[in-house]
């Protein structure tokens, strides 16, 4: 082990499962005991303590995220241990989860109010498109593993559930405004909240302009580049965001509702190489949505809901413009009998995209622009799913379930799950499982094309049809990814101040395609550890510490590639300090090893220390003003590489706000 790490797992190592905070200021007033309660519902589709989750989770609560002084959500997930997140220029992030990271990691799935943001075009979440508020967040729930069994396919690496605030808890006004420069260059919030008969609602409005990246030296790659200030990206965006939410009192007769509507915009640029010069690339993207949620219980301790989602996605650059519409339609039963718990449920998504290529008869530098042949596609999904959870009495419980979805690439494919929780007489909490999970194909997959590509070049770029300057590459039988995971965990309560969460799994993928016609399988294993340690009552240390290796084999070819794109070794420290009851400092500190950015090690990103810094006072009730510094220790770090992009290096920012709230 390097040096470097010593002294910071010195400090603490590894970070509870479920850890967060009521309040700001009771932060420190909690027991582990009490933290271990908080709630968790995306492990099982129903709410349990998370020290009783027989998977590898991590909750971030409200107060954690507010004590942060983060402003974007992709940032907020990097306070997750074993969640690899990569900023690849000023309005992009690769996040990834046990395997290989791109912008569209498409083993991941995002959830939002329990509705899936997947990106059935190219795969994977587009994260420029959830400028969310962080203040209207409850918390963020994720499971690191395989969740395909409850959620459908392309749970393969990881979930990722956002749980927004119910509106009677935001009652009232909250203004928020800040200044910044190296990441968020200025921001505004409002938010309104007020009673409406015996229901409530909330509206939030979100306002943002995102600073530039940096560009490195001229004549340098970004991964070869001296840790020098270069000359600003041109990668600056403007997002604005609206969300209305209506709630209905939990013990409405009928059941309980809730409805969301929202809007959120952005126009941002990037770069991108054309005959190997840079060209600024301007991208935008609208998003309009609709959902409901209706809750009951019924008989002899049963409970129904139902979830619905209407949304519209339009998004585009230089080379591709998409409009998708997507309607989610998921209900779910649950039950107890005796000592057996049970859920089952059905699922209806129809996702429909009309993708166009402004220039596709044009000469460079729309050469090879993306689409799809045909231009128009749909796909449906229908699903089923069932979990019993049983009691074998001293401490043992059974977990076992399967989900079958059916679709244009998945003919009733089932995903199941075995699960064994031993919870015994002293204490803690032992789990192991095995679970299969999928990756359907994506759009592109099936149906990708390239135009205006000379016949000459189509032999290199893999065609599968060649009419008049259009490459097809889709492959319409493109088999689902397959994933087999094996998983250890153990959760303890050490102390009253000392807890320990650890988890080990192996998983062995096949069928993943890299290229028409290629296959690789891909095997990973690793080990995550997370503690948190309460010093004092003032004092809060939060650690991890995550190890993974991958191999990846090339069908057909001999060999074996050490192909893995995350680093080997990672870990981050968490320093929480309330020194006086209205003064709170957070410390945070993050090291990756070295990592490939592609399967031949032509490129390799050294490992980079990352420490944020936020001080925040609250001046009387209702104010609070707070400086933020973010990868304090270095002007300039880069965090991803993508060969067809100039990415930009990630500077040091600042940011100072003021926030009202009346009391």
């Amino acid at each position: 082990m390097s040096p470097r790490w010593v002294l910071p797992i010195a400090l603490g190592f590894a970070a509870t499962a479920a850890q967060a905070q009521p309040s700001a200021d009771e932060l420190l007033d909690l027991e582990l005991q009490q933290l271990l309660e908080l709630p968790v519902s995306v492990a099982s589709r129903s709410e349990q303590r998370s020290a009783d989750a027989a998977a590898a989770v991590f909750v971030i609560d409200q107060a954690t995220l507010r004590r942060s002084g983060i402003q974007r959500l992709p940032d907020a997930l990097r306070l997750v241990p074993g969640l690899h997140v990569g900023k690849w220029d000023g309005n992009k992030w690769a996040i990834a989860s046990r395997n290989a990271m791109s912008r569209f990691t498409s083993t991941m799935l995002l959830l939002v109010d329990g509705r899936p943001a997947y990106t059935p075009l190219f795969g994977g979440v587009r994260w420029e498109t959830f400028d969310l508020p962080i203040d209207e967040i409850e918390r963020i729930e994720v499971v690191r593993g395989p969740g395909g069994p409850l959620w459908g396919a392309n749970a393969v690496d990881g979930i990722i559930s956002i749980v927004t605030r119910r509106s009677d808890a935001t009652l009232g006004q909250r203004i928020a405004v800040g200044l910044g420069e190296g990441d968020v260059e200025r921001f505004a919030e409002a938010r309104t909240g007020h009673r409406l008969g015996d229901w409530t609602w909330r509206l939030g409005l979100r306002w943002m302009d995102s600073a530039p990246g940096l560009l490195p030296p001229v004549g340098q790659s970004a991964w070869t580049a001296p840790r020098a200030v270069g000359e600003e990206g041109r990668d600056e965006g403007r997002f604005r965001t609206a969300m209305l939410r209506f709630d209905s009192p939990e013990d409405r007769p009928g059941g309980a509702l809730t409805a969301w509507l929202g809007h959120r915009e952005g126009r941002f640029v990037d770069q991108r190489l054309v005959g190997g010069l840079p060209r600024d690339n301007l991208n935008w993207f609208d998003l309009d949505y609709a959902a409901g949620e209706w809750r009951r219980g019924l008989a002899n301790g049963q409970a129904l809901a139902l979830r619905g989602s209407l949304q519209r996605l339009d998004l585009g650059d230089a080379t591709l413009e998409d409009t998708q519409r997507v309607f989610d339609l998921d209900l779910q039963h649950s039950g107890t009998l005796g000592r057996h718990a049970w859920t089952w449920g059905l699922g209806y998504n129809h996702y429909r995209s009309d993708t166009r290529t402004p220039q596709r008869s044009a000469t460079p530098p729309c050469t090879g622009c993306f689409g799809a042949e045909p231009q128009i596609g749909s796909d449906a999904k229908r699903s089923v799913f069932a979990q019993t959870q049983s009691d074998l009495g001293r401490g043992w419980t059974l977990i076992a379930g399967a989900k079958a979805e059916d679709s244009r690439s998945m003919d009733w494919d089932t995903q199941p799950t075995v699960r064994l929780r031993w919870q015994p007489g002293f204490g803690g909490t032992f789990w192991g499982g095995w679970t299969q999970a999928l990756r359907s194909s994506t759009r592109l997959e099936r149906d990708g094309a390239l135009f205006n590509v000379p016949a000459n070049l189509v032999t290199a770029f893999g065609c599968r049809r060649y009419e008049a300057g259009t490459c097809v590459i889709g492959n319409p039988s493109q088999a689902p990814w397959q994933v087999e995971v094996a998983e250890l965990g153990w959760r303890q309560q050490l102390s009253p101040a000392l807890s320990l969460d650890a988890a080990a799994f192996e998983s062995r993928y096949t069928n993943l395609a890299t290229t028409p016609g290629s296959r690789v399988r891909d095997r990973v294993h690793g080990v995550e550890l997370v503690t948190q340690w309460l010093p004092s009552e003032r004092w809060s240390v939060d650690a991890s510490l995550t190890w993974h290796r991958g191999r990846d084999r090339f069908i057909g070819q001999p060999g074996r590639i050490d192909a893995f794109f995350l680093p080997e070794l990672s870990g981050q420290v968490h320093l929480q300090w309330s020194p006086a009851d209205a003064i709170d400092v957070d410390l945070r500190w993050w090291r990756d090893d070295d990592r490939a950015t592609n399967s031949a090690r032509i490129g390799v990103l050294s490992g980079e220390d990352r420490i944020d810094l936020r001080l925040a006072w609250r001046p009387s009730p209702g104010w609070e003003t707070a400086l933020s510094i973010g990868n304090a220790n270095d002007p300039r770090a880069v965090e991803y590489l993508e060969s067809l992009r100039v990415n930009t290096a990630v500077p040091r920012s600042i940011t100072w706000s003021v926030a009202w709230s009346p009391p």
